[in-house]
């Protein structure tokens, strides 16, 4: 009888355990790096993590189910929706009857009741603390037949846990330092040298070392940067519906910006070498920085992805899912390491928000330390030199020749007249004529009067060429460019108001300056620009009362202006922005204006259409108009995606630009049948006839694939393109 009873109530208590509804949970929560997801432990399977509706794999982050502790691998600044069942208790906790210190062990010897010892403790260096360590202390000797004997020591450190009821601590130390950098042939890098403590709770956080900047609320301040230094954020609310918060960030910066523009090349994947923004040809490109896109669609990194790079060599290389053509468009955003100054970052940012207005302020600033040049040594002649030259960086140029006298371990030159040309270098070997060591700079085909002849046991050996028709025939010139020190400011500022159930205004200004040459107090006058965003959005929602079938109707206008000298801290338009207004490497001078009048029809259920109609000009120099249409559906297992445009523009020539992109595809059983695509027309006319760069194509394809969500993939197409151009032979 007691058998039975025991049995019926494990029953019950199983059954009113499966019928809890609320072990589960769904949580909407706004995430930096870290946060405690609930007070109960967290039941492993039933773990899911959504990032717009998109699930993040397991490798994107941390979680300790038994504290329910998250923690993202990258700096997100974005919420997150989670789901997942708790157990009915908290395993991080301890459960016990009694203290287990009274706990002693009998011992058949003899006891000594008279023994005495002195009573002592190694306390744990975080004794008191909640904190879960882990790491390696490692050492080793080294040796060799050009060193001598040497002891090499390293620790990795890595921290994370309570250190005290209300404060939080996440760090990672190391004693190492590691002077390599991560491969890029994954989707999610191992960051080495990231040395960081983070302490952090429900309101603030500090971060000391190593970390990511951010891009703040607002629209024309876009950043992501690297850093080494501090950083302080710190939220509050003043009432239930308002709350403020604050970063502010004093650091070095780990690197500098650079956006690169590149032509395929026909059936070659790669490799595509990064320059600098001065046009280095040898740089180190910061892991986890750089964005890549190809016909302006972003790129995901890994062997089985889209690309992988070398970081340290500055080399892309695309994967078969993506084949490079003559005309495929790729650009890539990056940064770099610069080693020519100390360069020191600031940020400050406060936003406020509230049911209706949203209000915000943000502040930038990055500058090179022009008195401490690191690579590079800069006399106080040529210091003078720099400050005469403004803004006119192609000036920036000292002569690389010096006289040194002979030296058999140098390649040297002398120098002799030819042709009418006085002081041309020859190479030589001669002890007396050989007195000159040059340093010589490539700058393009048909801009210098030397090329590189040949490589010997001590270099490169470089030859003079004659001009012809006083045209340069060369590619190299006896100087070297000196890096002038820069600096790069932004002031924006911005509110959101709510001023209806279904109408808001949204406006922003900001204040940008930018000295290209801090040794120099000339041509200044251009350095300060100003720019303002205003737009009015009308929402509407219509339709039935499902909330399945759910219509909303977004209307909106926009202005945007643009001072001929604002320079933004990076790029904060479409990626082929340039591109979409035919504008691209034009060059065009003065303040920019776009008016953009749109509407965006949404189901809930099926998807959603846009159309805008926009004007964009540039001073007096260019005046275009464009039609603009996106969209994408879905209704009973038809699936349709498209996007098109009509420019009409008048510049130096006019321009009429047609493009349109379709993918139309059916679900027939587990098979996906479709038809898809990309048609451009862009002709350029004279006056009397079509001039270049005009063209068209056509490019088209069927295929029958599988379902997106399979985990094979599939796909056989049959592709078509064609092309036209103009004919320059006629």
């Amino acid at each position: 009888m007691k058998f039975v009873f025991v049995f019926f109530t494990c029953i019950m208590i199983q059954h009113g355990l499966l019928g809890q509804s609320s072990a589960s949970r769904i949580k909407k929560i706004f995430v930096t790096d870290s946060v405690d997801l609930d007070s109960l432990s967290i039941y492993p399977n039933s773990f899911e993590v959504y990032h717009k509706d998109v699930i993040l794999p397991s490798t994107a982050y941390k979680l300790d189910f038994t504290s329910a502790l998250f923690v993202i691998n990258n700096t997100l600044n974005d919420s997150l929706t989670f789901k997942y069942q708790v157990l009915p208790l908290d395993l991080s906790k301890q459960y016990k009857l009694r203290d287990t210190s009274i706990i002693y062990s009998i011992q058949k010897d003899n006891y000594n009741l008279f023994k005495i010892e002195n009573s002592y403790s190694v306390e744990d260096v975080f004794g008191g603390s909640q904190l879960n360590k882990n790491g390696s202390i490692s050492r080793g000797v080294s040796f060799g037949n050009n060193q001598d004997l040497g002891i090499n020591s390293s620790l990795n450190l890595e921290l994370s846990g309570n250190i005290s009821p209300d404060l939080k601590m996440l760090a990672s130390v190391s004693d190492a330092n590691i002077p390599i950098q991560p491969d890029g042939n994954t989707n999610k890098l191992q960051e080495f040298d990231k040395v960081f403590i983070q302490i952090y709770n429900d309101q603030f956080k500090l971060i000391a070392g190593d970390f990511w900047l951010s891009k703040p609320k607002g629209y024309f301040m876009n950043y992501r940067k690297r850093a080494q230094g501090l950083s302080v954020n710190y939220t509050w609310k003043t009432t239930k519906e308002n709350e403020w918060s604050t970063q502010t960030s004093g650091a070095l910066s780990k690197g500098k910006f650079n956006r690169q523009v590149i032509q395929g090349v026909e059936a070659n994947q790669g490799p595509y070498r990064l320059l600098g923004a001065e046009n280095e040809p040898f740089i180190i490109v910061l892991s986890g920085t750089e964005k890549v896109f190809i016909d302006g669609k972003l790129l995901e990194r890994g062997q089985e992805f889209d690309y992988t790079i070398d970081y340290n060599s500055s080399e892309v290389v695309f994967t078969s899912r993506n084949l490079i053509t003559k005309d495929t468009r790729i650009v890539v955003e990056f940064q770099y390491s610069d080693q020519n100054y100390a360069r020191s970052l600031i940020q400050e940012s406060l936003v406020f928000k509230s049911d209706r207005l949203d209000f915000w302020v943000n502040m930038y600033g990055e500058q090179d330390a022009k008195n401490q040049p690191l690579q590079q040594e800069i006399s106080p002649e040529q210091r003078f030199s720099l400050s005469q030259i403004g803004d006119s960086l192609d000036l920036a140029k000292i002569n690389s020749i010096d006289s040194v006298g002979y030296f058999d371990n140098q390649n040297l030159y002398k120098l002799i007249d030819s042709l009418g040309v006085d002081s041309v270098l020859v190479f030589s070997v001669h002890p007396d004529s050989a007195f000159y060591r040059v340093y010589f700079e490539y700058v393009g085909s048909g801009n210098g009067d030397y090329v590189l002849d040949e490589y010997n046991a001590l270099g490169k050996v470089y030859r003079w060429v004659a001009p012809v028709a006083g045209v340069s025939q060369g590619d190299h010139v006896p100087s070297r460019s000196i890096i002038t020190p820069k600096k790069q400011q932004m002031l924006s500022s911005g509110f959101k108001w709510n001023y209806s159930k279904n109408n808001s205004i949204e406006s922003e200004w900001a204040l940008s300056n930018k000295d290209l040459n801090t040794f120099s107090t000339l041509s200044s006058n251009d350095n300060i620009g100003i720019s303002n965003r205003t737009r009015w959005i009308n929402t509407k929602q219509f339709g039935e009362s499902d909330s399945t079938a759910l219509w909303t109707l977004k209307s909106k206008a926009e202005i945007e202006y643009l001072s001929a000298s604002f320079n933004p801290i990076q790029q904060y338009r479409a990626v082929e922005f340039d591109r979409d207004w035919n504008t691209r490497n034009k060059g065009y001078q003065g303040y920019q204006l776009i008016g953009t009048l749109g509407s965006k029809l949404s189901h809930k259920k099926h998807g959603s259409m846009a159309i805008d109609a926009q004007h964009f000009g540039v001073g007096e120099d260019y005046n275009g108009n464009r039609i603009y249409s996106l969209g994408k559906w879905k209704q009973e297992g038809w699936s349709a995606n498209w996007d098109a445009s009509y420019l009409s523009a008048e510049a130096e020539s006019q321009s009429r630009f047609f493009r349109h992109r379709i993918n139309l595809s059916k679900n027939i059983g587990p098979f996906k049948l479709g038809y898809k695509d990309d048609h451009e027309r862009n002709i350029y006319s004279g006056d009397t006839n079509l001039v270049n760069p005009s063209y068209e194509f056509f490019d088209y394809q069927f295929y029958l694939s599988n379902h997106d969500t399979s985990k094979l993939e599939y796909k056989v197409y049959y592709r078509e393109r064609f092309d036209r151009r103009i004919d320059n032979s006629a």
